[in-house]
């Protein structure tokens, strides 16, 4: 009898890392990517006068499945929004960790448009949409590197020649012999990126970009971890006013008083759009970037030095999810969209044909149009399906909104998704950030609704999570999953194992780490414009289905009766 038993748990516990890492994880999800130039010299030629700042888009080199890219993006995310939290997190490949050295003609790079305003500068991209990167002019020899725009982030760091770690290797890099200027502090440099860190020292130079020169404090690193083996920059320029133990560069601009206005514009272009007009603007916006009037929101005072705003509402097509008591981090450096799990879950009823297995990850018909949109100071800015609808992989789609608590649990982390439909101005003297919907841009798919046409609401109740020991191998949740089919409904209380290789976690004030995915949530089925849905608390987490595309994978369901007859026999 125990050996009995011995084999059955033995076959439940394949059975959930099974889910975890295949049925979970099916081929639509996995693209392959172009590898990044690998290359050993720096190009660029030095400026005499002003600046231009190119911006530049890449994609990790990776061949990882979609979802586990997202996992370990979180983890980075999450140790970026929480660095006092001292909190352990998985091993991850971090988007924006790793900076290569780089030469311009081994990239195919889209050329932009010569801004016609003052301190403004092109928006260069590969292409892909992921990131965007300024090229500035370090030190006494102008030397060119890559930095990551990064508006979630205060701190910024180049990697330095003394840095022995795989990624700097093949990095451009910034030091004493490179600068006649360059003064080293003695202060060391201490940055947490999911698993790994950023180490080193500080230094003072002259950043030269925008047509700005600028005495600037910034981190040497001579240790990076191995997730800064994927990217092309040679480190973070901060634009949060996140302060830390030396002046921030927003904080250096000011002081500087180079500009009339201590402000900074984006208008982040698609590769789509075809011709590049991306452009980045300090002292003053583009007016001619964006149509109506800039609508303004100051900073929230409990997200103190970041560019966190009151979010109001979510919408789908005509119908909206009210988010009030919500905060929206606005982050160039995060290229996805981040919500909170319970109104992600109740987003995406509202999405016809959206499919889940975890609660954290959707896929949409890739013929979806319907735009969805954000709601600040009562003004809502619809985001393209071009932008929140992933690229079509063997014909199914991925949303680009995830439910995952990166900067608290009552917080959406909102990145390039939404930059590419607004300009967006960030207003270091008034401490608050102006919206406008961008002039419109012919790209490959349209949006089919405006934001003038949401009138219906829909409330989520919050949920509590339950903690879970992040060191621990698997959790028994014995909360029970109602799946809805097309007219019944199926009920299983088998015990569920979370490996801490899939469950995605959130870090809250606390210190404490709870499961991403919410002990009790809503979820409504999509409406029809002008109607009225609500959402009410429930003990348990649903999916919900239809007969033309929301199907579990039958795999899956073939596996959880195995799991309830062999639990059954078990107990």
């Amino acid at each position: 009898m125990w050996s009995f038993n011995f084999v059955l748990l033995a076959l439940f516990a394949l059975f959930q890392f099974s889910i975890a890492f295949y049925p979970f994880v099916p081929e639509w999800r996995r693209q392959s990517y172009k590898s990044l130039p690998d290359t050993s010299e720096r190009s660029g030629k030095s400026r005499e006068n002003n600046v231009v700042l190119k911006l530049f888009q890449t994609l990790p080199s990776t061949n990882k499945p979609r979802d586990v890219q997202i996992r370990e993006l979180t983890d980075r995310l999450i140790r970026k929004y929480n660095p006092g939290t001292g909190l352990k997190a998985t091993k991850v490949e971090e988007r924006g960790s790793n900076l290569v050295k780089y030469d311009d003609t081994s990239l195919s790079i889209q050329t932009a448009a010569t801004p016609s305003q003052t301190n403004s500068a092109g928006i260069l991209q590969t292409g892909t949409d992921f990131s965007y990167f300024a090229q500035v002019e370090l030190g006494s020899k102008n030397d060119p590197l890559l930095m990551l725009l990064d508006t979630g982030a205060g701190t910024s760091w180049v990697m330095g020649p003394d840095c022995t770690s795989s990624a700097c290797k093949t990095r451009a890099s910034f030091g004493a012999a490179d600068s006649s200027t360059y003064k080293a502090v003695n202060m060391d440099l201490d940055i947490a990126y999911g698993s790994g860190h950023v180490t080193g020292t500080y230094a003072t130079d002259t950043i030269n970009f925008a047509g700005m020169s600028l005495p600037l404090t910034l981190g040497i690193a001579n240790k990076t971890s191995d997730q800064f083996n994927s990217f092309p920059f040679s480190g973070i320029l901060g634009l949060s006013q996140q302060t830390g133990p030396v002046p921030n560069f927003l904080q250096t601009v000011v002081s500087s008083k180079s500009l009339k206005a201590n402000v900074f514009g984006m208008d982040l272009n698609r590769a789509s759009d075809g011709t590049n007009t991306g452009e980045i603007n300090f002292g003053a916006p583009d007016t001619s970037r964006y149509s109506g009037d800039l609508s303004y929101t100051s900073v929230a005072k409990n997200g103190p030095n970041h560019w966190a705003l009151p979010l109001d509402k979510v919408g789908v097509g005509n119908t909206q999810l009210s988010t009030t008591g919500r905060l929206g981090y606005l982050d160039s450096g995060t290229s996805y969209i981040f919500g909170q799990p319970t109104d992600v879950i109740a987003f995406h009823a509202l999405v016809p044909d959206a499919v889940t297995t975890d609660n954290n990850t959707w896929t949409v018909p890739c013929s979806t149009t319907t735009s969805i949109s954000f709601t600040f100071s009562g003004v809502s800015y619809d985001v393209s399906s071009v932008d929140w609808v992933g690229p079509s992989v063997d014909g199914v789609c991925t949303s680009n909104v995830y439910a995952v608590a990166v900067v608290d649990t009552n917080s959406w982390l909102i990145g390039d998704t939404f930059f590419k439909n607004v300009y967006a101005l960030f207003d270091v003297d008034q401490d608050r950030v102006g919206l406008a919907q961008k002039k419109a841009v012919t790209s490959s798919a349209t949006s089919t609704s405006s934001s003038g046409g949401l009138t219906s609401t829909l409330t989520p109740t919050p949920t509590a999570q339950e903690p879970v020991d992040r060191t621990s191998t698997s959790i028994v949740d014995s909360t029970s999953v109602v799946l809805s089919g097309s007219g019944s409904t199926v009920t299983t209380s088998a015990s569920e194992f979370l490996s801490n290789t899939h469950s995605l976690v959130s870090a809250v004030q606390t210190g404490t780490l709870n499961p991403l995915l919410p002990g009790a949530s809503a979820s409504p089925s999509a409406q029809s414009p002008g109607t009225t849905v609500s959402a009410s608390s429930s003990v348990t987490a649903t999916a919900t289905q239809t007969s033309s595309g929301n199907q579990i994978n039958k795999y899956s369901s073939l596996m959880t009766a195995f799991v309830i007859i062999a639990t059954t026999l078990f107990f």
